[in-house]
């Protein structure tokens, strides 16, 4: 038999599949961990071991899959969607007055990333990596589904690029991973959708500080910085953190004899803190606006 042929394979040992759940969640956590101190393309490594978790084909099985639990986790849901979103401004909307309505959207409304301080007076896109970013009773709050099932979650489009287009977590995953050097790099060229998002700000300049010239105000906000950092590497991470805390909320599931009585899907973990301070926090001054 041939090395590296199907004709030589032999059944693997029981506890492989458990085996290899372990490692990967492993890579998984070193990449992340790199992702957190500042090394961003990290993310298309994390988007390959999402694929080898999650990613059925007619040729291939996820690991999950082999495991036989991938359909049945329930999937941590960090995500504002524009139908939900949309949806819940118009109820609000309604409810708060009969006359009023929403004029205006825009990307960073929707999608897995947030703004957060990167530094100097900047601001970037920052994977948040915490399970609830808004008081209770908000649109947004009302439109991040918490917890969802795994179509839902890995399929619909959510994060939005300005020119519109939207992404689903599978989009991301799928193209890091089989086009932009996770596990092929494509000798065609990469997706154009894909290469906008990468460039993209999201339509948002801000800067924050004590020493703001606001005495030239006209021209201090025509030179407001572009925000920093990779929408589409912050939404990555992001979704690696809703799948480590999706299995672990399983884990802690499975080890109460399937006993689930979490009244908030987002109970009971101890989390670290984020690697950044979000910008919806309380800050000394901020000037910003949409470019």
């Amino acid at each position: 038999m041939n090395i590296g042929t199907k004709a030589n394979k032999t059944p693997v040992a029981a506890g492989y599949h458990e085996a290899q759940l372990k490692r990967q969640i492993g890579y998984l956590e070193r990449s992340c961990g790199d992702f957190d101190r500042g090394g961003h393309d990290e993310a298309i490594r994390i988007a390959v071991t999402l694929r080898v978790l999650l990613h059925d084909t007619n040729n291939s099985t996820s690991l999950l899959t082999h495991l036989g639990i991938k359909n049945t986790i329930e999937y941590v849901d960090t995500g504002i969607y524009r139908p939900l979103l949309d949806a819940a401004l118009a109820e609000w909307a309604k409810q708060n007055s009969p006359d009023l309505s929403v004029v205006s959207r825009t990307p960073s409304d929707v999608g897995l990333v947030e703004l957060g301080d990167a530094g100097a007076g900047r601001v970037g896109w920052f994977a948040p990596l915490r399970l609830q970013r808004f008081a209770q009773g908000t649109p947004p709050y009302d439109a991040c589904p918490r917890i969802s099932d795994f179509d839902f979650w890995w399929r619909s489009p959510l994060v939005e690029a300005s020119s519109g287009k939207r992404f689903s977590r599978w989009d991301l995953v799928n193209i890091m991973a089989n086009q932009d050097g996770g596990a092929h790099v494509d000798q065609v060229g990469l997706d154009a959708d894909y290469q906008d998002l990468m460039v993209d700000f999201l339509g948002v300049g801000m800067a924050h500080g004590v020493d703001l010239d606001f005495e030239n105000l006209p021209e201090a906000l025509h030179n407001v910085p572009k925000a920093l950092h990779n929408v589409a590497f912050a939404s990555v991470r992001q979704i690696a953190f809703e799948l480590m805390v999706s299995l672990r909320r399983r884990e802690r599931v499975w080890q109460t004899s399937g006993i689930f009585a979490f009244s908030e899907p987002f109970q009971y973990f101890d989390l670290p803190e984020p690697p950044h301070r979000p910008m919806l926090e309380r800050q000394s001054i901020v000037l910003g606006k949409y470019i």
